[in-house]
C-alpha cells in the first residue's frame, strides 16, 4: 500500500505541475487552453535535447556523491528545457491569444485546438515521428533515498515528489509575497482598475501565459528524464486529467490544483492496483463526487488566483 501511495504522489506531482500552469492561465486570462497538453509535450521533447547536452558534460555516476551531482545536473537541465517554453508561451499569447480575449469562448477553444495541431507538427518536424528516450533514469536512481530508511523505491519518483512540493511552495510565495504576483492577482480580479492605476495588462497577460507554459514544459521535462519516452500525442491524457484536477480543486485555485492533483494521483494508483479496469474512470468518479458536494470545487474561486 505504501508503494501504491508513493506512486500516486509521484503521478500527482507531475499532474500538479501541468495543472498549475492551466490554473494560472485560466484564473487570470479566462482561457481554457486546449494546447496546454502540447506545451507539456514540447517540454518533454526539449528535455531530450537540453538535458541530454547537460548530462553529456558530466561522467556517469559511480557512487552516491557522483549520483547526487548527476541528479543536480539533470534537474538544472530540466529547468533549462522548461525555460524554452517561456518565449514560446509569450509569443503564442501575443500573436494569437491576445486578439481574441473579447471574443466568444468558442473562438478561444477553436484557436487553442488549432495551436495544438500546429505544435504537434512542429515537434514531429524537429524530433521526428518516433519516440525519443533520454536515458538518464538509471543514473538518477543511483542517488540513495529510501534505502536509508529500509526499503527500496525509485529515487527518480522521490525526486519528482520533492520537486512538486517545491513548485507548489514557490507558486504560493510568488503570488502571496512578491509585488509581481500581487499585481497579477489584482489584474485577475479587476482588469479595469489595474489599467487605471498604470498596470500594463498586455504585459501581465503575456507573463502569465509564459509562466503557465513554463510549468507545463517543466512537467514534461520531469517525465522525459524518467523511464518513459517523449512521444507525439503524449499531451492528450495529461490535458484531460488537468481539466479534471482544476474542476475538482476549483477554478483559479492553486491550493485546489495541488490537492486535486494528489487526490487524483493517489486514488488512481490505489484503486487500479486492485481493479485495473477502473483506471480511466477513477478521476471522473472523484470529480463527480466532489461536484455533488461542492459544485464550485474544493477551493473554488472565480476570477482570482489564490
Amino acid at each position: 500500500m505504501l508503494e501504491h501511495v508513493l506512486n500516486g504522489l509521484y503521478s500527482g506531482s507531475i499532474l500538479f505541475m501541468i495543472a498549475s500552469g492551466m490554473t494560472i492561465i485560466f484564473g487570470v486570462l479566462g482561457i481554457l487552453n486546449l494546447a496546454h497538453g502540447e506545451l507539456y509535450a514540447l517540454g518533454a521533447f526539449s528535455a531530450f535535447s537540453v538535458v541530454g547536452f547537460f548530462a553529456g558534460q558530466v561522467a556517469a555516476p559511480t557512487g552516491p556523491v557522483t549520483a547526487i551531482i548527476f541528479g543536480l545536473v539533470v534537474l538544472a537541465g530540466s529547468l533549462a528545457a522548461a525555460a524554452v517554453l517561456l518565449p514560446v508561451g509569450g509569443a503564442l499569447e501575443a500573436a494569437f491569444i491576445r486578439p481574441i480575449y473579447d471574443r466568444d469562448e468558442v473562438y478561444q477553444l477553436l484557436l487553442t485546438y488549432g495551436l495544438l495541431l500546429v505544435l504537434t507538427d512542429v515537434m514531429k518536424f524537429v524530433w521526428g515521428p518516433s519516440p525519443v528516450d533520454l536515458g538518464v533514469y538509471s543514473g538518477i536512481n543511483e542517488i540513495p533515498t529510501t534505502e536509508l530508511v529500509g526499503f527500496s523505491y525509485p529515487s527518480y519518483n522521490i525526486l519528482v515528489i520533492l520537486v512538486g512540493l517545491a513548485v507548489f511552495a514557490w507558486l504560493v510565495w510568488f503570488f502571496d509575497r512578491t509585488k509581481t504576483g500581487r499585481i497579477v492577482r489584482a489584474t485577475a480580479i479587476n482588469r479595469e482598475m489595474s489599467t487605471a492605476i498604470g498596470v500594463s495588462t498586455d504585459r501581465m497577460f503575456t507573463l502569465v501565459f509564459a509562466i503557465g507554459a513554463f510549468f507545463a514544459g517543466f512537467g514534461g521535462a520531469m517525465v522525459s528524464i524518467g523511464p518513459g519516452s517523449a512521444v507525439l500525442g503524449m499531451g492528450l491524457k495529461w490535458l484531460v486529467l488537468s481539466f479534471v484536477v482544476i474542476v475538482i480543486g476549483g477554478l483559479g485555485s492553486l491550493k485546489g490544483a495541488f490537492v486535486g492533483a494528489l487526490l487524483v494521483g493517489v486514488s488512481r494508483s490505489v484503486v487500479t492496483s486492485y481493479y485495473p479496469p477502473l483506471e480511466l474512470a477513477v478521476p471522473f468518479l472523484l470529480m463527480v463526487l466532489v461536484l455533488l458536494v461542492r459544485p464550485e470545487g474544493l477551493y473554488g474561486t472565480w476570477g482570482e488566483i489564490q
